[in-house]
């Protein structure tokens, strides 16, 4: 994730929340689903995806772990209500990959198998419900932020860990796995096959931080196949869209800059794509990429853009994540606001609304929905 920003650079994001888009449009004009109460009513039609953005700031304070496990708690209690088919997250599970002491001067106070421990017992709250597509960030990296590509990810996350995930001759929506630096099989690059209640099947791919050529191309040969032409494909991935609404290293956000795949450590060697390497290697020329996910950035938290395909369709992009607020950081905080996205598909096979809602508001008594054009809008898919 990167560095937290100055309070007034964050307002002013925030402030920002009308823009102007590739296709000529301002979010603002995007139509909102309603917000439905205390969310416990959950919905009458259609089915809903549940995106958890980066957890990192639950992870390293032991006062903040019992935020995440909330949050999946909720998940739990109304998955039927909601009629949750699938959970993703948008990766930086952890604050530090590889430290035996609490980091301190900001880095909290937990090490990294308390981090990791404390991730894979809030998960554990929904694994045996539904299937959980997981990315990896840079904090899921070397010692503390992508120094090198060393992961306990496939520790924690085995192929084995959640039954739904599971190759598909095993009962899963797995279709295959790309090795990882280290030449192993992970969950880091993934593709799955996922059927939902109605509508066309889904492809869905989870790549790798910083993703190497390699996992790309292996990418790019899942998306290509034929049998999969007719399905909806979605791309999920740490880094991709920022705040601005440009992808990570395309216009004014160089890759040099702090932030990009680029700068870090796991990126030195130029076998890495950010945003906007992504887009020209990987997702333009897909025949059937609708939609992509991304955590990440902080700023205004959120971003959101739509291009063309080659093959003429739209692809809309999503930047979600909301690890700055409620202290973010801040040992006094708690580490998001607990905030998650409800992305439900609607019974016209057209039409996805996404919502962003917190059970830790909730639980404080106040408004659960982030009631913003930004955070709530509707948008069409083919």
């Amino acid at each position: 994730m990167e560095k937290l920003v100055h309070r007034r650079q964050f307002l002013t994001a925030l402030a920002l929340a009308p823009f102007i888009g590739p296709k000529l449009f301002a979010q603002t004009d995007l139509p909102q689903p309603a917000l439905l109460g205390d969310g416990a009513g959950g919905i009458k039609e259609g089915w809903t995806m549940l995106v958890f953005p980066d957890t990192q700031n639950y992870a390293k304070y032991a006062k903040n772990q019992g935020n995440f496990e909330r949050m999946c708690q909720w998940v739990a209690d109304h998955r039927e209500a909601w009629k949750i088919k699938l959970a993703m997250h948008e990766g930086d599970i952890v604050e530090q990959n590889g430290i035996e002491v609490g980091g301190g001067q900001g880095y909290g106070d937990q090490n990294s198998l308390s981090q990791w421990t404390s991730a894979r017992r809030a998960l554990d709250k929904i694994k045996d419900q539904l299937p959980i597509v997981m990315a990896t960030g840079n904090h899921d990296y070397g010692p503390r932020s992508s120094e090198n590509r060393n992961s306990q990810f496939p520790k924690y996350f085995p192929l084995d860990w959640n039954r739904h995930t599971l190759p598909q001759k095993d009962g899963g929506i797995l279709i295959e796995t790309a090795p990882n630096a280290f030449g192993v099989q992970t969950l880091e690059n993934a593709a799955y096959e996922f059927k939902p209640p109605f509508g066309r099947p889904i492809l869905l791919v989870s790549l790798e931080w910083a993703p190497r050529k390699a996992a790309v191309d292996w990418a790019r040969a899942v998306f290509a196949r034929p049998k999969y032409a007719q399905h909806l494909g979605i791309l999920l991935t740490h880094c991709f869209l920022k705040d601005n609404n440009l992808r990570d290293g395309q216009g004014e956000n160089i890759p040099t800059g702090s932030g990009n795949p680029h700068w870090y450590g796991t990126g030195k060697g130029g076998d890495t794509h950010d945003g906007e390497d992504l887009w020209k290697a990987l997702v333009k020329d897909a025949p059937q990429i609708q939609l992509v996910f991304n955590g990440h950035v902080m700023g205004a938290h959120v971003g959101y853009r739509v291009d063309q395909a080659t093959a003429g369709h739209d692809v809309h992009q999503m930047l979600f994540n909301a690890q700055g607020f409620g202290g973010g950081s801040d040992e006094k905080g708690n580490g998001g606001d607990g905030w998650m996205r409800l992305v439900t598909f609607e019974p016209d096979g057209k039409t996805v609304s996404v919502r962003t809602f917190s059970a830790l508001k909730l639980d404080q008594g106040k408004a659960p929905w982030w009631n913003h054009p930004r955070w709530r809008f509707t948008l069409k898919i083919r």
